[in-house]
């Protein structure tokens, strides 16, 4: 498939050359979707985000800060890169990532 036919997919493993802005890669996190025209209103631009790289929240990010006792869910630090719908081209698809456990909620229309 042509790099001009591709329409990135959330769980797409993928390399975006920027040319003089660099080359970056990972995993497609978020895809928008087609909004639908409406007279009088501004029409919003579609994107992808892709995740570059994810790291560990600091340990005193997780403890609560009132002195209550918290469970935080979200330990993660996501690094997300917006790609809009006209630079979808200057992608090139390396993989796909396939489970059965939803991993963002854009999946679980797919899931079940």
């Amino acid at each position: 498939m042509s790099s001009k036919e591709y329409e990135p997919e959330v769980d797409d493993y993928v390399v975006w050359d920027q040319g003089e802005y660099g080359i970056d890669e990972g995993w497609v996190y978020f895809k928008g979707p087609v909004m639908e025209e409406k007279k009088g209103f501004v029409t919003k631009a579609r994107y992808i985000t892709i995740e570059t790289h994810v790291t560990d929240k600091p340990k005193n990010e997780l403890e609560p800060s009132n002195g209550k006792r918290s469970i935080n869910p979200h330990t993660k630090v996501h690094c997300l890169l917006l790609c809009y719908e006209q630079d979808w081209k200057d992608l090139k698809f390396i993989k796909r990532r396939k489970t059965k456990n939803c991993m963002h909620y854009a999946q679980y229309d797919d899931v079940n």
